[in-house]
């Protein structure tokens, strides 16, 4: 991909010869059933047809697991030149995909009334992921026979409302604009992930959730706050069952991150913190911020991704050391959480922000706060 972007290869060719290799794979491939099918690369309108032989092979094969990742390099393409789901292949009664148990659409053009298709038509289906589909505008999961388990929604712009009455399931994820969001019944769920888009608010969801919270186990939420107080949370209920929680935040550095402790607090059993700084150019007046500690007796973990080095992300980290009396591990990352995992140049590491980042790190090391293994990565 780097040769391609560089201009020594051409996309148009490498795409046409990659087409070409997966239907000559396919061609070849003479078993009678697979268990998993999945597709990764960046869709354009001469790969359509392609693209609809390979998903007819994956349900005339009985695929258990379908995954269509179709993300854009570009994050504002187009949505217009995405690729349509074929309602047509799949509202047929020839069509049988009663063998799905996992349906994951990325940058694909997906209605409600088809995913409610699959969801009545897959008995076994218990994982629906939707990202990035411009055509999914309502949702309704109200059979009390469903399996379905795993439900997450991120980044559907023109998504409005999803009403959810499923006994199974366990966990749901939304990422988005502001939604009307109905829980009607979800006895089981363990696992929630919500996070708003820009400068959308989360807080809305607590709202429809707040018949669940005291049994989550594993919590989730991303939050962009560009403002001047910085990050803030309603008082929470008391999360007795929380033992992981994950929060990932955009803010400027005159702002504040020390609104999540109550959020931390509210959690008097909580294992493991996650957390992901994006940190913005915005800048704001420093405000001075003083918070009671109490002790955390229950927290061993913490992991900080994106670490900075400013004022408002030591803050934040100062206190984890100093109220979690019983921390054995702390990650320091100073990537960006957008690229970890990823290869990325080496000269970053040469860069001004990388070594004022690392020497904050290792100041707050050396300083001792807490017995727990401190990892700078």
């Amino acid at each position: 991909m780097w040769e391609i972007k560089k201009g020594k290869k051409s996309l148009k060719f490498e795409r046409k010869k990659f087409l070409q290799w997966v239907n000559d794979t396919l061609k070849s491939c003479r078993v009678s059933t697979i268990d998993e099918f999945r597709v990764c690369f960046e869709f354009d309108d001469g790969s359509k047809s392609h693209v609809d032989g390979w998903i007819d092979f994956a349900i005339s094969k009985g695929a258990k697991t379908l995954e269509l990742d179709f993300t854009a390099t570009k994050p504002f393409k187009d949505a217009s030149n995405s690729y349509r789901f074929p309602n047509e292949r799949f509202t047929s009664d020839k069509t049988c995909i009663k063998s799905l148990t996992s349906l994951t659409l990325k940058y694909i053009r997906v209605t409600g009334e088809l995913l409610e298709h699959f969801l009545s038509n897959c008995p076994s289906l218990e994982r629906l992921h939707v990202d990035n589909s411009e055509d999914l505008v309502n949702l309704k999961i109200y059979d009390s026979s469903l399996k379905l388990k795993y439900l997450h929604i991120i980044r559907c712009l023109e998504f409005k409302s999803i009403e959810i009455n499923a006994p199974n399931l366990e966990s749901f994820g939304y990422v988005g604009n502001e939604i009307r969001l109905h829980v009607h019944s979800a006895p089981h769920l363990l696992d929630v992930r919500i996070g708003g888009m820009y400068s959308h608010p989360i807080y809305y969801a607590f709202g429809s959730l707040s018949s669940y919270l005291y049994q989550l186990e594993s919590l989730t939420l991303d939050v962009h706050s560009y403002t001047y107080d910085g990050v803030e949370f309603p008082e929470f209920q008391t999360l007795t069952k929380l033992k992981h929680l994950k929060v990932t935040v955009g803010a400027s550095e005159g702002s504040s991150l020390l609104g999540l402790i109550p959020l931390i607090e509210a959690a008097p059993f909580l294992h493991k913190f996650v957390f992901e700084f994006i940190l913005s150019e915005m800048n704001f007046p420093k405000k001075a911020r003083k918070v009671k500690k109490y002790p955390n007796e229950h927290l061993k973990e913490v992991e900080i991704v994106g670490f900075a080095g400013r004022a408002i992300d030591i803050q934040l980290v100062v206190y984890l050391l100093e109220s979690a009396i019983n921390l054995e591990k702390i990650i320091v990352n100073l990537c960006a959480p957008y690229v970890v995992g990823i290869p990325y140049p080496k000269n970053i590491r040469t860069t001004v922000e990388y070594k004022g980042a690392k020497e904050a790190a290792m100041r707050l090391k050396e300083k001792q706060l807490t017995r727990a293994e401190f990892v700078i990565m």
